[in-house]
């Protein structure tokens, strides 16, 4: 399993690449902040504090995920934040904040027994699309990021 998701992980990378631009970056507003996250942040306590909660084979939460794709269709600001579980159990966390024409992406693994347990990463992306797995799965991925780094990626349910 941990070679798939590798695979899949380095076909995202691969698939959206982007060049990055030598210009300052202005980050998009945050229009509201998140919910504290409790520790130790378990599937359920995400639930709770309103994550989009990604498990091995379902989805919690499903429908703030789907307002957000909505609202970026409709160019209209929204946040969102997705927490995805390992197989181990470990928590990644993605915070998505859409400023109406680009996405924030912050990522945070330091909950993985196999993450980094290093600073939170953030990057800028023009939008959200789709990719097929070579084992034929869709996932939702952003595209156009500045950094390229520690890509999101989420299984379409």
């Amino acid at each position: 399993m941990k070679r798939v998701l590798l695979t899949v992980l380095l076909v995202l990378i691969v698939l959206t690449a982007c060049e990055a631009k030598n210009r300052t970056v202005d980050y998009p507003v945050i229009t509201k902040s998140f919910p504290e996250i409790i520790e130790p942040h378990n599937p359920e306590q995400a639930e709770q504090s309103g994550d989009v909660v990604v498990l091995h084979g379902g989805m919690r939460n499903g429908d703030k995920w789907n307002t957000f794709m909505k609202n970026v269709k409709k160019k209209q600001q929204d946040q969102v934040r997705v927490t995805m579980y390992t197989i181990e159990g470990g928590a990644i966390i993605h915070e998505l904040i859409y400023d109406g024409s680009a996405i924030q992406s912050t990522y945070d693994n330091s909950r993985d027994a196999y993450g980094s347990k290093q600073e939170v990463k953030t990057d800028i992306c023009k939008g959200i699309g789709t990719m097929k797995s070579e084992q034929g799965r869709i996932f939702y991925v952003l595209t156009g990021c500045e950094k390229e780094e520690n890509p999101f990626w989420m299984p379409k349910l």
